[in-house]
This record gives structure tokens, C-alpha cells and sequence, in this order.
């Protein structure tokens, strides 16, 4: 392949047919990932020893990318109100300091699976355009919405003050399983910004990720649709079971992503994970109970505290398998748990 026209436009087309954000292909800069670039982002933002923000808990990668562009990381935990993870404004606009010079924004995000609304958003970006502070949004899983939420682009919101202090990062790893294809973008409307983060950024792009991300970009909608539809089923499952079968463990229905946040909070306690994690050498409770896990039912889970501040107490579960496995997951975990 001689040339990355293709795949450009197929992001142009996606992102305006499904996301009605309108880009300039020239806005657009390819990469390899979405951690090069918000890596290069951060270098190019955050002085060395200043600070990112995040909405936490948060993807655990936030915070290695931070320590890659050696800058340190701030956490405003979100407070679960009414069955939902919100936003602490407070406590949010409280770490807005002078040396946090950009926030890290997971939309939709990853673990909890909120899909924040245009006035969250704009909220967000009003706060962070107050205290000169830039925007970052990664939105890896916008594709993966569930049925009654819309995925809303940072891109897309009718400020355009707020737009152009916000850079977005992308890419349709998630939607296709294409992780390994090793293929993303990022884009601004504020040229001034998209020029700062490209002295900072090298793509090491392959013809393979290429030509599989364009293929996915033209002919893979119908495809996606019919799986994403498959997955909101998967949450509707996960939701009715574990409420029935497994009553000590708290359950937050989620709004977008193939993830799910589950509270294992009393099963931790009945197992004694916090001594046990002592005695066994591990960081925190939830890191010896993912090891518990796995021993009593085979069952791989992400230990909550990794996900930063608010985590603790929580376990990460991937709902996007055929129903078959996902049935023979939620049994095996139901049994190690049951009992306890």
C-alpha cells in the first residue's frame, strides 16, 4: 500500500456517519496506538513533575502512560449516588491547581462504563478552559454503547473555546479486536495543539494494521452493529444473574464498554483478603483475591485498585464472549462465592 488515504478517509466517514463529528482529514495524525499519543500529549503539555488530572477510578494504562512522559497523577474519585457513578464537581474543580496542566478524560469510561453526557462534558471542559488546563480524551470504547446512551465526541461540542483546548484520541481496536494491528489517530480542531504534540510523536505504523483497519472502516459496520447489540445482551445477562445468584456482590449497570465493575466488597471481607494479602506478599486485598479467584473457579478478573482511587473492594470482568462461555464464567464464579 502507497498510501494512507484510505484509511483516513474511512476514520472521516465513521466518525461523522455514526458520531456526527465533522473532521478535516488534515486535523487527522495517525499512529500506532493510543498510548504513543497521549504519551506524546503529555510531553508535550505537562512539564516534567507537574500533574494530570483523572476521573477515577480510571484505565489503569492513564497512569503508566503518566510515568512514561514522567509527570504524576491526580485523582478526583467519583461518589456512586442513585445506582450510577457521578462526578464529585467539587471535588474535581478543588485539584484543579496550578501545576495540573492536563486532564485525562476516559470517554466513555473504562471501568465503570459511564458514557458522559453533553453537559458533563462541557462542564468538564469549562472547568479545565477556567484553570488553563488542556484536555485529553482517550475514546478507544465509543463504539461500544448501550442500547438508550449516545456516545457524544469531545470534538463535537458546540463551545468551540472548549473544543479547541481538547485534543481526541482514537481508534477501532476495541470495535474490531484489532489490538494487535497496531493502528490509531488523534485530531484537533486547534492546529496550534495538533502541531505541539507532533514534534512529540512517531508512528510506526504497519501495511497489515493498515490495510485491516481500512477494510474494518468500509465493510465492517453491519458486522459491528449486530455485535455490539450481541454484548448489550451480554450485560443485560451478567445483571439479572448476579443479582439472583449472587446477592453478596454489588452490581453497577454500566453504560457503554465490553466492561463491567463489580463490588466484591463482602466476599473480600468473608475471605479475609486484606490479611491474606499480608501473609501471601500481594500490594492489596483485591490482588490476592484475583488470585482467589482463579484458584477457586478458574476465573481471571482485573483486581479493582489498579483503576486508582475508588477502586478498592472491586473486581473488572470482560462481558464480550459468546453468551455460552460468558454463562459458564458467571456459574463457576457463583459457586466460588457462594459459599464464603
Amino acid at each position: 500500500m502507497s498510501t494512507t488515504e484510505p484509511l483516513r478517509d474511512g476514520i472521516v466517514k465513521w466518525n461523522g456517519e455514526r458520531h456526527g463529528v465533522d473532521l478535516d482529514p488534515a486535523s487527522i495524525t495517525l499512529s500506532d496506538g493510543v498510548y504513543p499519543g497521549i504519551i506524546a500529549a503529555l510531553r508535550s503539555f505537562v512539564p516534567i513533575g507537574n500533574k494530570v488530572l483523572m476521573i477515577s477510578p480510571v484505565y489503569s494504562g492513564f497512569y503508566s502512560m503518566a510515568r512514561a512522559a514522567r509527570v504524576e497523577t491526580v485523582d478526583s474519585p467519583m461518589i456512586h449516588k442513585n445506582g450510577r457513578y457521578e462526578i464529585d464537581w467539587e471535588d474535581l474543580e478543588s485539584k484543579m491547581t496550578a501545576d495540573v496542566r492536563a486532564m485525562l478524560v476516559c470517554n466513555p469510561q473504562n471501568p465503570t462504563g459511564n458514557v458522559w453526557t453533553r453537559e458533563e462534558l462541557l462542564r468538564i471542559g469549562r472547568l479545565c478552559l477556567e484553570h488553563k488546563i488542556v484536555v485529553l480524551s482517550d475514546e478507544i470504547h465509543s463504539d461500544v454503547i448501550r442500547a438508550g446512551h449516545k456516545y457524544v465526541p469531545f470534538g463535537s461540542l458546540a463551545d468551540e473555546a472548549v473544543v479547541n483546548n481538547s485534543l481526541s484520541f482514537n481508534a477501532i481496536s476495541k470495535t474490531f479486536n484489532l489490538a494487535a494491528m497496531k493502528n490509531a489517530y488523534f485530531y484537533s480542531k486547534n492546529p496550534t495543539l495538533l502541531a505541539q504534540v507532533n514534534q512529540f510523536h512517531r508512528a510506526e505504523l504497519s501495511t497489515l494494521g493498515v490495510v485491516a483497519n481500512t477494510a474494518a472502516y468500509q465493510d465492517g459496520g453491519e458486522w459491528f452493529d449486530q455485535a455490539n447489540a450481541y454484548m448489550d445482551e451480554n450485560h443485560n445477562l451478567v445483571e439479572n444473574y448476579i443479582k439472583e445468584h449472587m446477592p453478596n456482590v454489588g452490581y453497577t449497570r454500566n453504560e457503554g464498554t465490553f466492561m463491567t465493575f463489580l463490588n466484591f466488597s463482602k466476599v473480600l471481607e468473608a475471605v479475609g483478603a486484606e490479611e491474606m494479602a499480608k501473609a501471601h506478599g500481594k500490594n492489596t486485598a483485591e490482588a490476592y483475591f484475583q488470585d482467589w479467584m482463579v484458584e477457586k473457579s478458574g476465573i481471571y478478573l482485573n483486581p479493582g485498585t489498579i483503576y486508582g482511587t475508588g477502586g478498592e473492594g472491586h473486581m473488572r470482568m470482560n462481558i464480550a464472549s459468546s453468551r455460552h462461555v460468558l454463562q459458564e464464567v458467571l456459574d463457576a464464579m457463583a459457586a466460588a462465592v457462594r459459599n464464603v
